[in-house]
């Protein structure tokens, strides 16, 4: 049987027994690499299709230091 409204998804999440649930998934190392990686797919498929997402992810990723080091060192990879 499946959720037919988002309100039933809301209601579940409410229930502590599921708010356990999701705890645990989340200290999950394969849980959360899975997750992430659905993310990312979903992300790079906005960063594709839409050019007002890509320029709003990127104006955030670039004002993060890791992620600046990130491109530093990718720029040295491809210099290499």
């Amino acid at each position: 049987m499946g959720f037919t409204e988002k309100g039933d998804v809301r209601k579940l999440l409410r229930d502590s027994k599921m708010r356990e649930a999701i705890e645990a998934a989340v200290e999950d190392p394969e849980t959360m690499d899975s997750l992430a990686g659905d993310i990312a797919d979903k992300l790079s498929d906005e960063l594709e299709d839409d050019p007002e997402i890509r320029q709003k992810i990127v104006k955030y990723a670039i004002a993060t230091p890791e992620f600046k080091k990130r491109v530093v060192r990718k720029l040295v990879e491809d210099l290499s």
